[in-house]
């Protein structure tokens, strides 16, 4: 287990060193990036369909940094953006950058070359796009003019992800920078399916294994809406970017609702007002973004806060109920706790700008989930296995109770309660293999006399010892049962009515040659009976023909066995037996040796 445990961390490993090589390739050539800070208000409340006359007396070019956007006063919707492709540029490079919630053109040389978004007042978000833009071969050397809107203020003029290289260079490297979603993506899908499996196998823990797929189902939604490669196959960047912040503050509040059914009860009522927090958070966001506020962008400044504080919080309860001996709060605490840390640090990052970084560290933390489905996992496989044993125990104790009702104490044979089971499944073998069943009934003689003169203890050391010496003659085609008192009865499979009679025969000499009472010998009297192979001729006929023979035996004398008379008639057809064969050489040579 701890091997995996290491491979698992070495996968996360690696896909965070893969992300950072992809971090540190997109800085390519320092670009040089101004925005126009005009003295006109024309310029931030109007689009403009040209690139206008930069006038020195309306205003100057200043640098800024375009990770963190331009400057503006208030109630700025509109934003120029210059840009000085370098000299060393190749003829076949493109452009490629990211933005949130802007519209964009761009010309060259007065001439629009490319355009999202209508650059007018606009009721809902432009939502988050990536954009590749063909430079012609003459945009080496010159500037690039975008006119940029967004009626959200705090996003203007932000672009992330710039770079320039040729468009196959720049698709291969949104796959890169995809990766860490495209198998986190595939992680959860393969979660969500081995916990369904569990959900409806599962009952005791199907309340947490539904709670945990609610979880996974809204990290899932959230880094399918959040990843690139999405657009390339639904160009839908408002839709998307609207999913990814609904999605966002959905994350702890399924979480809560499964740290809510595990935690200790004394801890429920406060996780119960974190989630109200949480919540309240949400409910401004939507209604702020219904008033059109970008409420759900901006109140993200409150979430990122609300979650630094409120994780700690929670982690502090997860581990002191661990340390009660709550075995699920461990690898809940490992889990949310390292994804509320990734999620503040990405926070920190794409909300706060403090920091530039180029993708989340969230969908790494996704796989320390894998630690408590594990738990899980471990803790239904113990309990599966506390119950094989139960059952492997109780099925010991009912076959040594069904034992103890079907042997007869003093002999060890089968008694009575065998008899009904042990005939069915003779009957039955007998039809399949179509061979003949047999019934012999024992009788011990004078039994009663050797109870009268010598005692009762001396009585049962005959019925021990007859039922040893018959036993010593048996194997797997016989079961021999006392039917009670000095009788027995003796199953014999693969025996017709001679092979029967033989058979028993040859036991009641056995028995009066054995010594079994050392001051009187023992003999026995017995009946044979035939099964006739039809649902008709149940046990009860064959007993009832067994005694009747039993009864002859009696009759004529004692210490005989009398098979019944008619059995040849009855008895079903046997199958027939192939004789082996001889090859000619085997017979010549027998004839050569009759000759000799």
């Amino acid at each position: 287990m701890r091997q995996r445990w290491h491979a698992l961390l070495r996968a996360i490993l690696f896909v965070f060193l893969l992300s950072i090589g992809h971090a540190v390739s997109a800085e390519t050539s320092q670009l040089s990036w101004e925005y126009w800070e005009t003295d006109s208000p024309e310029f931030s409340i109007r689009g403009a369909k040209t690139v206008p006359v930069f006038s020195k007396d309306e205003g100057r070019w200043r640098k800024f940094n375009p990770q963190f956007g331009v400057a503006v006063p208030e109630g700025t919707h509109h934003v120029w953006i210059r840009v000085y492709i370098p000299p060393d540029t190749g003829a076949d490079e493109s452009l490629f950058f990211s933005t949130t919630d802007q519209s964009v053109q761009i010309f060259l040389d007065g001439v629009s070359i490319y355009r999202y978004g209508d650059l007018g007042n606009h009721a809902s978000s432009y939502g988050r796009k990536w954009h590749l833009v063909d430079l012609p071969a003459w945009a080496v050397g010159r500037q690039l003019y975008m006119q940029v809107h967004s009626d959200n203020t705090w996003v203007l003029g932000q672009f992330d992800r710039v770079r320039l290289d040729r468009a196959a260079h720049q698709i291969a490297d949104v796959f890169i920078y995809d990766f860490p979603y495209v198998s986190g993506i595939t992680a959860l899908v393969i979660f969500i399916m081995l916990l369904g499996v569990y959900f409806f196998t599962e009952k005791e823990l199907r309340d947490i294994y539904l709670r945990l797929i609610v979880v996974l189902v809204v990290f899932f939604v959230w880094m399918l809406s959040s990843s690139s490669l999405v657009l390339l196959w639904a160009d839908w960047p408002v839709f998307w970017w609207t999913l990814e912040l609904v999605s966002s503050y959905l994350i702890p509040l399924s979480a809560n609702l499964l740290i809510y059914r595990v935690i200790d009860d004394d801890y429920k009522k406060r996780i119960l007002q974190i989630s109200i927090v949480y919540g309240l958070i949400f409910v401004s966001a939507i209604v702020l973004e219904i008033l059109g506020q970008n409420g759900l962008y901006l109140m993200r400044f409150f979430f990122y806060l609300a979650l630094a504080v409120c994780g700690m919080m929670i982690g502090y309860w997860l581990f002191m109920c661990h340390r009660r001996g709550n075995k699920h709060c461990r690898p809940l605490l490992v889990a949310f706790g390292t994804l509320s840390v990734l999620a503040v640090v990405d926070g920190l990052s794409f909300q706060y700008r403090i920091f530039p970084w180029h993708t989340y560290f969230v969908p790494f933390g996704i796989y320390t989930i894998g630690f408590f489905i594990v738990q899980l996992i471990l803790e239904r496989a113990a309990h599966e296995r506390y119950l094989a044993e139960l059952s492997a125990s109780l099925e010991n104790e009912v076959s040594v109770v069904t034992r103890k009702m079907e042997v007869d104490p003093l002999t060890g044979a089968f008694n009575r309660n065998k008899f009904p089971a042990a005939t069915r499944d003779f009957m039955r073998i007998s039809l399949e293999i179509k061979e003949p069943f047999a019934l012999i009934m024992f009788d011990i003689d004078h039994f009663k006399k050797i109870n009268d003169t010598y005692g009762h203890d001396v009585g049962d050391v005959v019925l021990v010892g007859f039922a040893q010496t018959i036993s010593g003659f048996l194997d797997r085609r016989h079961i021999l049962i006392r039917w009670g008192g000095e009788e027995f009865i003796l199953l014999c499979l693969h025996y017709d009515g001679a092979e029967a009679e033989a058979f028993a025969n040859m036991l009641r000499e056995a028995v009066s040659e054995a010594h079994i009472n050392p001051s009187d010998q023992v003999t026995c009297s017995g009946g044979v009976a035939i099964w006739y192979g039809t649902p008709e001729d149940t046990a009860e006929h064959m007993v009832k023909r067994a005694d009747t023979a039993l009864y002859q035996s009696k009759e004529n004398g004692r210490n005989r066995i009398t098979c019944e008379p008619d059995w040849r008639a009855h008895m079903p057809p046997r199958r027939v037996k192939k004789k082996p064969q001889s090859d000619g050489n085997d017979e010549g040579d027998g004839k050569s040796r009759r000759d000799r």
